[in-house]
């Protein structure tokens, strides 16, 4: 029999939420071949079968968080029988109250006599409780797929926990109006109506359409964005670049292309030869330690529903602009249908953001910490340059530089901005 792990995608990585599982029980699967989708603190990604065999037990239930190595649920042959005592092991972090969590964040397991028929019925410790409190039996609840009772089962009817979960609401703060206080479909609706209710009293003078927590991604990204902008001294500096020749050098380029690059691609390769030939730009402030790294590792911003990522292209300046462009629209690809692997976005030694697409003229980047800085592009403007006494129409647009005052100063951001400015206004450069 195979055990199916929380992975630990990552050093860093204490704990993981099941997003979804992609096998039902009872579903063959193959070594190698995705089982869960896995949300960690910086990512969503699908994780890989440990085996070949049949998908015995779901032991975690969705939107459950997990310590790494936690065990999850079995693989093996059919009919195989699956321990009983690890089905206790993991519950969902998110059900419990406050009594029941240590300080670590980790459950306690206690014992409760619960109303229950003589066969037995796997069910999990909090579960247990519940039933125990409202003095349910445990053989008339419907058991969740995965063939275990869980607290939700005991709490609310099957469309009102579907509701509870699309909306991400906390089924013990629900008052249940069914038999022995089951939580209906009416109670999630009437929870809901008034938590909005008392929202807009609290604001008269606005009205609340919708209130939802902060959740995935969205969390994620807002949590690491004010770790940085909270911890690292940051200083932004922007500089002109006049864009002019490197569109018409692109455009005539692409004439003759049949898979053709996009300026952001132009400009990851300008950064890249700009990075490597600097090394402040790739030192990091690490533990009090000032360490530089031998690559130029770009990682470029994807803008996804949710939030952000950023996929590294290694040795980027080691890489021609052809090899640039597949890797950027691959990685891009991968981060939208969330596909990405950690390996993926994980050692960036400077970042670009590009917000020309949207018509920005001006932003500060938030730095993607350990990195020193971040390069953010604006969009293109026309504007009216004197040249040889004569007026003519430019397109420039802005370099924006947030940096880390801790590891450079100004002259060492002007430096980055002033390559990438050169290689920019004469591309064929960017190629030699």
């Amino acid at each position: 029999m195979i055990e199916i792990f929380m992975p630990k995608a990552g050093m860093d990585m204490k704990e993981g939420t099941l997003v979804r599982w992609l096998k039902e029980v009872g579903d063959p699967v193959e070594f190698d071949e995705p089982i869960m989708e896995i949300e960690t603190d910086k990512i969503t990604m699908e994780a890989e079968s440990p085996g070949t065999g049949i998908l015995l037990s779901k032991i975690v239930e969705e939107g459950s968080v997990v310590p790494v190595l936690s065990v999850l649920g079995y693989i093996g042959e059919k009919g195989e029988e699956v321990p009983k005592d690890d089905e206790l092991k993991v519950l969902n972090f998110d059900a419990a109250p406050a009594s029941d969590v240590k300080a670590d964040g980790v459950r306690m397991e206690s014992s409760f006599n619960v109303m229950q028929t003589d066969d037995y019925i796997p069910a999990t410790p909090y579960a247990k409780k519940v039933a125990m409190e409202k003095q349910i039996n445990l053989s008339e609840i419907q058991k969740s797929e995965n063939g275990i009772v869980h607290a939700k089962d005991v709490l609310a009817s099957s469309l009102a926990k579907r509701i509870a979960k699309k909306e991400n609401i906390n089924l013990l703060a629900v008052e249940g109006s069914g038999h022995n206080g089951k939580i209906m479909k009416e109670d999630i609706e009437k929870h809901m109506a008034a938590e909005i209710s008392r929202e807009n009293d609290r604001n008269p003078f606005r009205t609340v359409v919708s209130k939802k927590p902060l959740k995935g991604m969205r969390k994620i990204v807002g949590k690491r964005m004010f770790e940085s902008y909270s911890q690292v001294p940051t200083v932004m500096q922007s500089m002109k670049v006049d864009m002019t020749n490197l569109i018409e050098f692109r455009k005539k380029l692409n004439e003759n292309l049949e898979e053709k690059v996009s300026l952001n691609d132009f400009i990851l390769k300008a950064v890249a030869i700009a990075v490597k030939e600097l090394p402040h730009i790739r030192t990091m402030w690490i533990e009090n330690e000032l360490v530089t790294f031998e690559e130029a590792n770009i990682g470029f911003a994807v803008a996804v529903e949710d939030g952000l990522y950023v996929p590294v292209i290694k040795n980027a300046d080691k890489l021609s602009l052809g090899e640039i462009s597949r890797q950027a629209k691959t990685l891009a690809e991968k981060a939208r249908n969330g596909t990405i692997r950690p390996d993926e976005y994980s050692g960036g030694t400077f970042s670009v953001s590009n917000m020309g697409m949207y018509d920005v003229y001006t932003f500060n980047p938030i730095i993607n910490q350990p990195e020193s800085g971040i390069l953010g592009i604006t969009g293109v403007e026309d504007v009216l340059k004197l040249v040889d006494g004569n007026v003519v129409v430019r397109k420039e647009a802005v370099l924006c530089m947030s940096y880390d005052h801790r590891v450079m100063d100004g002259v060492g951001s002007a430096k980055l901005k002033q390559r990438v400015k050169e290689l920019i206004e004469n591309p064929i450069n960017i190629l030699v």
